[in-house]
């Protein structure tokens, strides 16, 4: 480049310019050269970028990211060019060849981080879209590489404003370490919850979690390095703290909808005055209803209410048999006894739930004055 800029300068000089205007007309022309052929190399560099990292068709998903990639790529690449060549047509003028290299370091150190994280953002989208597990915490991951780029890119920005090794300026560090821990204190805490619900397989895009101490119910859309995003079910969005799904409870519903069932877990409250002794004429007229069979011998009408109800589950289509399926009572108190129907639906899914559970529940319900017995309530529990 010397060589180049000496020659302009001495034909400058022939052609009767003064000294002055001769040096100014070949750094004029160094410089412009060297930007325009810099400008067409990083396009260059960008292009061949592109078409390695579509080899294949692969990220064609992440098609935006990768564009994005490409362009910083050649702005990183034209700084490069430039840190390279440029400051060497100002060798005759020292302080301004020595300005414009710390101008263009910086810049160039820059441009190369701001490479560096969308290539890491293009790499999440890849590997997002190859492992199909939703228990990968990409993003988390994603975010804290970025964070240790630009931590590191600021550390060389430092020691060349200062013209001491990055190794001075670290260990210069060394009395902010608290400082330095409160900044990031969030960050630190969200990257080990999310290596740990990465590990336990806590929490998956996708899930429906309940966390009522965020008012989170809905399902999991986000997981960042240090928040995880809830919609709800009211289309309202709920950010959650990454360390609060370590340090608080919260329920995932997920392994519920990956199970053989959905539990019904439900009782009716029967008045205590309404359960009498069944007679063998009482019994009799239940069993020409079809409520009971001849063979069954129950003490009482909340036992045959009992039995009818066990049979009703074990014909229920709906109801599945892998799974525990039964009628029992538990402890009685001052609003009845409650008879409890604990099974299992085929179904998972919410709205054919909630249909079969209804369903089952009205016929309880329309059933039970066939017993002589009333459900509980708490006013105007009297019998007609």
């Amino acid at each position: 480049m010397i060589s180049i800029w000496n020659n302009i300068n001495d034909w400058a000089l022939s052609a009767g310019l003064n000294s002055g205007w001769a040096k100014a007309v070949a750094s004029a022309a160094c410089v412009a050269g060297i930007t325009v052929a810099g400008y067409i190399a990083s396009l260059f560099a960008s292009k061949l970028v592109g078409r390695i990292a579509f080899f294949g068709g692969g990220p064609s998903a992440c098609r935006d990211k990768v564009i994005s990639f490409m362009r910083m790529v050649k702005w990183f690449a034209f700084m490069w060019i430039l840190l390279s060549f440029l400051p060497e047509t100002f060798y005759r003028f020292p302080s301004v060849g020595k300005s414009l290299s710390l101008i263009l370091k910086i810049a160039t150190v820059a441009a190369g981080a701001a490479t560096v994280s969308r290539m890491i953002t293009c790499l999440r989208y890849v590997a997002k879209s190859r492992i199909k597990s939703e228990a990968f915490a990409s993003k988390t991951f994603s975010q804290m590489l970025k964070i240790l780029v630009w931590f590191a890119a600021v550390i060389v920005i430092m020691s060349l404003l200062m013209g001491k090794s990055p190794a001075f300026v670290l260990s210069g560090l060394g009395a902010l370490t608290a400082v330095l821990m409160l900044i990031f204190r969030d960050s630190i805490l969200g990257l080990v919850a999310g290596i740990q619900v990465s590990q336990n397989d806590m929490v998956r895009i996708g899930d429906w979690i309940t966390m009522p101490k965020y008012n989170a119910d809905g399902n999991v859309v986000d997981i960042a390095l240090t928040t995880v995003k809830v919609q709800n079910f009211d289309n309202t969005v709920t950010m959650i703290p990454s360390s609060a799904l370590i340090g608080d409870s919260f329920i995932n519903w997920r392994y519920m909808s990956t199970s053989k069932g959905r539990r019904i877990k439900r009782s009716v409250w029967i008045s205590v005055t309404s359960v009498c002794e069944l007679t063998d004429e009482f019994r009799g007229e239940l069993v020409k209803q079809g409520l009971l069979l001849d063979r069954d011998r129950p003490v009482s009408n909340l036992a045959a209410f009992e039995i009818w109800l066990r049979r009703m589950l074990e014909a229920e289509d709906a109801i599945t048999h892998e799974l525990t399926c039964m009628v029992r009572q538990t402890e009685a108190g001052d609003t009845g006894i409650p008879v409890e129907v604990y099974a299992f639906t085929k179904t998972r899914d919410w709205v054919e739930y909630e249909m079969i559970q209804t369903d089952i529940f009205d016929r309880i319900y329309v059933a039970v004055p066939r017993f002589k017995l009333r459900i509980y309530q708490r006013t105007g529990d009297r019998p007609n």
